[in-house]
């Protein structure tokens, strides 16, 4: 029982209803759950912890929420509970038989944090600051399950949305464009419509394609946004007006296999590899080698998983491989052959360069 919140964050605590109507509204079933959970998983505990105290310091009107790192959608949510419970319990009546400066002043401060929350943070967010692009006529899809869940988009593409996750899309794609919005983490399948490219806005960034897969992951609590491509090419670029061109040179444009990972602090793109590549093509390779030139080597890989092998061709061009591969890895296959030629390789910006000194 509660092995889902075993896999939960700090905001993932303080966004679930069972979490916090136990810590504001306790009772012996809840107390009994969460003791023995807390006991039961240690491994767990700094995250339930800290959410705990936010949550106690956001009830009394203190401050010290604004030192973490918790989404504004966290806050906010935490404070229309707290609302909602101060109402049910009538939490201000048993006040007034007390005269202590410091109880009045957290109530004063719980119901001013309301309103401010109420009427700024829950706009200020970056999805709901996304969602104003978008048709009043729009569907929102969420994922509160623990596993991932499947969403079918009215043009035939499908979504797999991750826990905790949101989409949001019109109810009718528009004539010139295919636009959804999304929180959280989601794997797009897209179809083919070349005269309507497909764009997800995540937090600050736009990511655009006109049909492949790939995987975008953007929690509101995290700093970073990641893109990464399964198949086909998309480009990865900034906020600002998703309809102009402009915006897309000062982006990246990804392949399979590789990554952007932005920086939202510092609106930088870091360009790389993913942990895992795949091989996208397969179609007539062949990893059997009998004293191949090391071009043909490489020529085989790039094809295979679509990435770029940058080095130096006169100096390698005695280099030769002798083996076959099976079920190596990319970084597998590269370890082996950087061996057999004496040289190493590094991964910089989506690309593979290889460092020898060449073959006697």
């Amino acid at each position: 029982m509660g092995n889902h919140y075993l896999i939960y964050s700090v905001t993932d605590f303080l966004t679930d209803d069972y979490f916090v109507t136990s810590q504001l509204h306790p009772s012996p079933e809840s107390e009994h759950f969460w003791q023995t959970w807390y006991a039961n998983h240690p491994q767990k505990r700094s995250e339930y912890t800290e959410a705990k105290n936010i949550l106690v310091s956001l009830q009394m009107g203190l401050k010290s929420y604004e030192q973490t790192n918790i989404s504004t959608e966290a806050k906010n949510y935490i404070f229309l509970r707290i609302q909602e419970t101060n109402q049910k319990r009538a939490f201000l009546k048993p006040l007034l038989h007390f005269r202590s400066p410091i109880i009045w002043a957290g109530a004063a401060a719980i119901i001013v944090l309301i309103g401010l929350f109420y009427y700024s943070v829950v706009v200020d967010t970056s999805y709901h600051k996304n969602l104003s692009v978008l048709p009043k006529a729009s569907i929102e899809q969420k994922n509160t399950l623990d596993k991932p869940m499947l969403v079918h988009l009215p043009d035939g593409s499908a979504v797999l949305l991750a826990p905790q996750s949101k989409i949001t899309y019109p109810e009718n794609f528009e004539k010139d464009r295919r636009l959804v919005i999304l929180s959280g983490e989601a794997t797009f399948d897209i179809s083919k419509d070349a005269n309507r490219p497909f764009l997800v806005m995540a937090n600050e960034v736009t990511t655009k394609v006109l049909g492949t897969r790939f995987n975008v992951k953007a929690f509101e609590s995290m700093k970073e946004v990641v893109v990464s491509v399964q198949e086909g090419k998309v480009s990865v670029f900034k906020n600002m007006n998703v309809r102009k061109k402009e915006n897309e040179l000062k982006g990246v444009i990804l392949l399979p296999n590789q990554q952007a990972i932005f920086n939202r602090s510092t609106d930088q793109y870091d360009k790389k590899l993913i942990s895992s590549p795949m091989i996208v093509n397969a179609n007539g390779i062949s990893f059997e080698f009998n004293e191949a030139p090391l071009s043909e080597v490489f020529k085989r890989i790039e094809q295979a998983y679509s990435v770029e092998i940058v080095y130096n061709e006169s100096l390698l061009a005695e280099c030769q491989v002798t083996g076959t591969f099976e079920n190596e890895s990319l970084f597998q296959k590269l370890d082996i052959i950087t061996n057999i030629i004496g040289g190493s390789y590094e991964v910089l910006e989506g690309k593979i360069l290889i460092n020898s000194k060449g073959c006697k």
